[in-house]
């Protein structure tokens, strides 16, 4: 696995799908990512980053080039 963590910003978290601060991580082999919350994180902790990626991760090629690119997404009114 070739892990890239992006940095945080303001995204739903794949798990508890709430808004908040989050970060991505992808596996440039497989091309699958997830993006995750502190507190999901943090209840994750003894799950290594393969297995989060491999177990949850959801295939998607266009967040790779030289890294993860982080896009803010629009806030609704």
């Amino acid at each position: 696995m070739k892990a890239k963590i992006s940095g945080t910003f303001e995204g739903n978290c794949d798990f508890c799908k709430k808004e908040s601060k989050v970060f991505t991580i992808g596996d440039e082999d497989t091309k699958k990512i997830v993006t995750i919350c502190k507190k999901c994180s943090i209840e994750k902790g003894n799950t290594s980053i393969t297995e989060i990626v491999d177990k949850f991760g959801k295939k998607s090629e266009k967040e790779f080039g030289n890294g993860i690119k982080v896009q803010k997404k629009p806030v609704a009114n």
